[in-house]
């Protein structure tokens, strides 16, 4: 049964059909300012996130970096006093070591022995090195790395033993002095 549209309340079907069949044109005023707008709308996110940006780094939290005084400053003559102090068959070693692999009251001059753990591989085993060790440094760790580098006077054997093993451990020993 078609519908006839007596002009009176809503368009009968196919006169809703015809409208949608008739191509449209679109207003050209609104057109135009479109990409203006758009290319505004992107400057200013691109400013938003610039001085977010700006921000974090000015409110990060502050300066996580150690103090430096002038006790804990190595002068160039007494970095080169340590390695002329060297005798045969010994080396400065230095081990990166995760907090909790070695007591925290370590300090220069303690005696150490140095316990290796097998590698990522699962070679080795654990085993306690033989030689006596002698911290000469602790270095705290950065913002960027969570390990601290610990610097030991020891013999060169140590030095492969480390490099050939997985994490490293420290124990503090009584001990002669290298």
């Amino acid at each position: 049964m078609p519908e006839a549209s007596n002009n009176y309340g809503a368009p009968g079907i196919a006169e809703r059909l015809s409208v949608l069949r008739s191509p449209q044109t679109a207003p050209t005023s609104g057109v135009s300012k479109t990409p203006n707008r758009g290319k505004a709308e992107l400057l200013i996110g691109v400013i938003v996130v610039l001085a977010s940006i700006l921000l974090a780094f000015l409110f990060r939290g502050g300066n996580k970096s150690p103090a430096i005084t002038a006790d804990s400053v190595l002068s160039e003559s007494t970095v080169v006093d340590s390695r002329l102090n060297l005798m045969s068959g010994e080396a400065l070693v230095a081990v990166a070591i995760n907090p909790g692999n070695f007591p925290p009251s370590i300090a220069p001059g303690d005696t150490v022995r140095v316990v290796v753990t097998p590698g990522s591989d699962g070679s080795g085993t654990v085993r306690s090195l033989k030689e006596i060790t002698v911290v000469q440094s602790v270095t705290a760790p950065t913002d960027m790395n969570n390990q601290f580098v610990i610097t030991m006077r020891s013999e060169e054997s140590i030095a492969t033993a480390i490099a050939a093993s997985g994490p490293v451990h420290l124990a503090i020993v009584k001990g002669k002095e290298l």
